[in-house]
């Protein structure tokens, strides 16, 4: 009996001892994240950025006017939504010149900082491929832009811009927040070849320069038509989950649900289709689609970090919004009263988009907090 006893009594002190090694180690790695002490000097800053994808329909062209009859719509559509980062998609080719006529990155930059005025500024895009061009602008008040990264030129350039936050503190902690955009215009078209090839050669490249996703938004007009297809699933599929984006109304919002059909079932997804602003192919021109709001054609697409607020940048939940779309536009203009009239924005605004383009744009919004304890993860080291 006493053999039996002392047994036990050792069994039990050697499981004890056993979870005493095991729950200390991993309470000291969870609270020197959590707990570790502000640097010196440093404050406390929460700040926020709003992201818009906006496809301006061959601006440049001359075939909705001039540019400076469209700047002056643009301007009053940044003034309602006062984004952050801005990316305009399906710009007629230009050259990077100091002349506002013929840059128009320059030229737009220029008309909304009289609205804001000093805040925007544009990241340099290419135009290896010699099509329509993407330009990513952003708040120079708030970021700086370090350079652009070509990844795919096929009939499009698939840009990567790499940009910082201004944070407060980073003169102290020498930390730096950066944050990456992949700007996209796809083909578009009923078939979908071209552009699942451009959407999947886009995310190897991504997958082969980073081993785990940093801060990183994907976002553009994409010419989807279902979430079946391969270059949709390319970005929110991948055995690795921490290189799989995530469309923000499907996760983390989980309003909607794969498989999805926004063109085919668009009734069901209303408040997030993105063409056509216009119903008819004539008004106020007949330079883009028509048919009012019937399908779902641009994304903002969000990594893995800002989901899960990784490293001071996080999307704000159900922030995801079309601009303009109160979900009563199925088939119907922008600015129509039928089946009621459109709330969702100032009439000033929903004109100005009803002119501008035949898509809406879409935005979320993203809270980023100051670094005061260089407590982050590490960012991904990048692969050429």
């Amino acid at each position: 009996m006493k053999k039996l006893l002392f047994g036990s009594i050792i069994l039990m002190l050697f499981f004890v001892a056993c979870s005493k090694r095991d729950v200390p180690s991993k309470v000291t790695t969870i609270d020197s994240n959590i707990i570790k002490p502000p640097l010196p000097n440093t404050i406390d800053k929460t700040d926020s950025l709003k992201v818009m994808a906006y496809n301006i329909l061959n601006y440049g062209d001359g075939c909705q006017g001039t540019t400076d009859t469209l700047n002056d719509y643009l301007d009053t559509i940044i003034q309602f939504v006062q984004p952050d980062l801005l990316s305009c998609e399906k710009m007629t080719s230009f050259q990077l010149t100091s002349n506002p006529s013929t840059n128009f990155a320059l030229g737009i930059t220029n008309s909304m900082n009289t609205v804001f005025p000093n805040r925007y500024a544009y990241a340099t895009p290419t135009n290896q491929s010699g099509g329509v061009m993407n330009v990513l602008f952003y708040n120079q008040q708030k970021l700086t832009y370090v350079k652009t990264e070509l990844l795919v030129s096929y009939i499009t350039d698939f840009d990567l811009y790499k940009l910082y936050y201004n944070d407060p503190n980073l003169s102290i902690t020498h930390d730096t927040t950066f944050l990456y955009v992949a700007v996209n215009h796809t083909q578009s078209g009923s078939s979908s070849t071209t552009r699942d090839q451009q959407v999947t050669e886009e995310m190897e490249v991504l997958r082969k320069k980073f081993t785990y996703f940093p801060n990183l938004i994907i976002m553009g007009d994409f010419n989807t038509q279902t979430s079946s297809e391969a270059g949709y699933q390319a970005i929110i599929s991948n055995v690795d989950t921490t290189t799989m984006m995530s469309d923000p109304s499907f996760y983390p919002d989980k309003i909607n649900s794969y498989p999805a059909d926004w063109t085919n079932k668009s009734f069901l997804y209303e408040s997030y289709l993105t063409t056509s602003t216009r119903l008819w192919a004539t008004i106020p021109n007949s330079c883009g689609t028509s048919g009012g709001a019937m399908s779902w054609y641009d994304h903002l697409f969000i990594s893995p970090w800002l989901v899960k607020d990784s490293n001071y940048i996080a999307y704000i939940p159900n922030s995801y919004k079309t601009i303009g779309n109160d979900g009563n536009r199925l088939n119907e203009s922008i600015n129509s009263t039928s089946p009621v009239a459109n709330t969702s924005a100032p009439a000033s605004v929903l004109n100005a988009l009803f002119q501008m383009s035949n898509k809406y744009p879409v935005t979320v919004s993203l809270q980023i907090k100051a670094n005061r304890s260089t407590n982050g993860p590490a960012d991904p080291v990048e692969q050429n």
